[in-house]
């Protein structure tokens, strides 16, 4: 029988110290095996460090670990922090594909991955994680601290209380640098930084590399997202304090562009909440959603927008600040007549969106063209 789930949360949870031995215990409890590392989405900086100081960590318990994704790496930036520090991760389907797998783990996620199959059965090891849940998830080991900006900052702490890293080594330093990519970038440069990722930033500091972390964090915008970006703004439609934009059909090798655009609207000054949507991949309807409100819970607001799936899954989630949806449009995906399945996206969306401002659904037809979709490309990631 495994040992019973071990939940910590912030409010009245143990010191840091017993947390970090927490962890170091459950990973001791499987030496020998082979645990994968399952990063839901499209990989962002923070899930990627996380997994990589999971790996560290498992690899001093005798633990082998591999990390693996499901979708795209998406984005310039974590492309480049894949390569630069030459990373290993997998993009797989299936948990069978990685074969034999002992235990699965979640970082910078509190569920698997819906697209990740053959995952029934295999026992949760550890999910470690700063969104907030709705429910508390299963697994021998469950660190959720929404009271921080990033996944970084919880493994920071497990490193400097377990192993903290030599500046003089160079796969160290590799660690070191992606936690403080991870929590950068999650905490928007800090400028939404709480008190655990600024003792996390100072516990890796020295033994981070400023050079490789600026080529890391150079903000590029690519010339997708500022397509997107122009078709965000020309179907902008305002709303008291609320806004949205649908932006037509997006490569899936670009669907981050969507969480750009809406960074750039959300800076409009008669506004505090946008949503930002498309299809992504002729799989899914996508969106990102960017507040300063106190008054907006991302995650609970996407999930009352757009419900669950079949299983009971929220298609929604997020923290203090953002979220991000994804949708399955099924069938309808096949379709060779983009103008009336985008009618029929954007009909739904405005929809959905209008009930949670309170206003009447708007009428069909009412929008802008919908954009062609560009050429598809190949896979960025390789």
């Amino acid at each position: 029988m495994p040992d019973p789930v071990r939940r910590l949360h912030p409010a009245g949870s143990p010191p840091p110290a017993d947390r970090a031995r927490a962890f170091a215990d459950t990973l001791a409890q499987v030496r020998g095996k082979h645990v994968l590392v399952a990063l839901r989405g499209h990989p962002d900086p923070d899930g990627i460090a996380s997994a990589l100081a999971f790996g560290h960590l498992a690899a001093r318990q005798g633990v082998r670990t591999t990390i693996s994704y499901c979708h795209e790496l998406s984005h310039r930036e974590n492309r480049a922090l894949v390569k630069l520090l030459g990373l290993e991760l997998r993009r797989v389907k299936s948990v069978r594909e990685v074969a034999p797998v002992d235990y699965l783990a979640l970082v910078d996620a509190y569920d698997i991955d819906p697209d990740l199959a053959d995952a029934e059965g295999i026992e949760m090891l550890a999910i470690v994680d700063h969104h907030r849940a709705p429910a508390a998830p299963t697994a021998r080991f469950v660190d959720l601290r929404p009271d921080v900006g990033a996944t970084a900052a919880i493994f920071a702490e497990y490193i400097d209380q377990l192993a903290p890293l030599d500046p003089e080594n160079e796969d160290e330093r590799r660690i070191a640098t992606a936690l403080m990519l991870g929590l950068s970038t999650d905490t928007d440069d800090f400028m939404l930084a709480r008190a655990g990722d600024f003792r996390a930033a100072a516990q890796i500091a020295e033994a981070t590399d400023r050079d490789l972390l600026t080529d890391l964090s150079r903000r590029l915008i690519a010339p997708s997202a500022m397509d997107v970006i122009a078709r965000a703004l020309s179907s902008l439609v305002v709303r008291r304090n609320f806004a949205s934009a649908g932006v037509g059909f997006v490569n899936e090798g670009d669907r981050d562009t969507i969480a750009q655009a809406a960074d750039f609207l959300v800076r409009r000054e008669d506004i505090d909440t946008v949503v930002v949507y498309g299809v992504v991949g002729d799989k899914s309807i996508e969106g990102s959603l960017r507040t300063h409100s106190p008054s907006v819970d991302p995650a609970a607001w996407l999930e009352q927008a757009f419900g669950h799936d079949d299983k009971g899954r929220a298609f929604g989630g997020g923290r203090r600040d953002k979220g991000g949806f994804r949708i399955p449009i099924g069938f309808l995906g096949r379709s060779t007549d983009r103008g009336q399945l985008w009618t029929l996206v954007e009909h739904s969306m405005r929809t959905a969106l209008a009930r949670m401002i309170g206003e009447d659904a708007p009428q069909t037809g009412v929008h802008a063209p919908v954009p062609a979709i560009p050429p598809e490309r190949g896979n960025p990631g390789t």
